[in-house]
């Protein structure tokens, strides 16, 4: 027997061999491998004729293995599960990575939902979770790769970045162009709504928030009535669509009303605005390094927000 050193079986010739070997039958050795019993033998006979060797013989109905099949069984075995676990190897780390993000169930509701779509075109191997929630969360716990959270603004004289996209919002007041002109008893521009229509309107508060207090003592300080708590939300999005519904006026900070003031099923009917006191933040994990589609949905992220204006 005279084995070519520089023959290489191929990866199917191998598979081949030792389905045979396991099942000793051609057809057996078919049905495993998912071809046809023609494709089967004719691995065989290839390594047959190459290698000038018998490599089974019939016994009854089955094959059996020749004695040079029985000395390379265990490295033709250990080839093919080295491939096969290369083979998944390479499919685990070229597989759609998952991003998890963490954020307040309004925002992503109002802002990222309606957006998502653009970044997961760009980006179609990054597969998206969101994980909302209004409450602090760890981010080994919840297994988080970035959070935007709001938080208190840094000290000093911020200007916009990648972390910190929008570190001047404004809370504006808002409400639904027909409740405006019901109050009014006429069409108004933006802006230019009395104050005097505060003492006919009804207010839309957030649970546990002085949001309305603080914009009239800034912008209204001379104004007496009452602000009646009729209807009360623990949920920003919940505001933001009584306002649309024309239950009320609502005060709302700018990523949360520039769509619905953009559509116009919003307006504006003073200029006065109120700066707020906390900013949405990204944040890292401090225990590892932020990957590739961490950066790429930072920074697309921002600059979505930072493209948000009244048009």
């Amino acid at each position: 027997m005279a084995i070519s050193r520089r023959f290489v079986p191929t990866l199917q010739e191998l598979r081949a061999l030792a389905a045979v070997a396991r099942h000793k039958s051609i057809s057996a050795a078919a049905r495993e491998l998912n071809v046809s019993q023609p494709t089967v033998s004719y691995h065989i006979k290839q390594l047959e004729e190459r290698w000038d060797v018998k490599l089974f013989r019939m016994n009854g109905r089955n094959l059996e293995q020749t004695e040079l099949v029985q000395d390379i069984l265990s490295e033709v075995s250990a080839i093919n599960n080295g491939i096969e676990n290369l083979s998944y190897l390479l499919a685990s780390q070229t597989a759609r990575k998952q991003l998890t993000i963490g954020i307040a169930p309004s925002l992503a509701s109002i802002m990222l939902v309606p957006r998502l779509a653009q970044f997961s075109a760009s980006h179609p191997h990054v597969a998206i979770r969101i994980s909302a929630a209004n409450r602090f969360v760890d981010f080994a716990e919840e297994k988080l790769d970035v959070a935007l959270r709001l938080l208190p603004k840094p000290e000093g004289d911020l200007g916009a970045s990648p972390l910190i996209p929008l570190p001047h919002e404004r809370m504006r007041v808002v409400c639904s162009p027909n409740y405006l002109e019901t109050i009014a008893g006429e069409r108004l521009a933006p802006h230019s709504a009395p104050v005097e229509l505060f003492a006919k309107a009804d207010f839309i508060h957030e649970d546990e928030a002085f949001h309305w207090q603080k914009y009239l003592e800034a912008s209204w300080p001379d104004f007496s009535g009452q602000m009646v708590q009729q209807l009360t939300f623990n949920n920003t999005d919940l505001i933001l669509q009584s306002a649309i519904a024309g239950r009320g006026f609502a005060i709302l900070r700018d990523l949360y009303v520039i769509d619905a003031l953009n559509a116009g099923t919003l307006v504006e009917p003073f200029a006065e605005t109120l700066p707020c006191q906390r900013a949405f933040q990204f944040v890292l994990p401090e225990t590892s390094i932020p990957s590739a589609p961490v950066w790429d949905f930072i920074n697309w992220l921002s600059d979505e927000m930072t493209k948000m204006q009244i048009r």
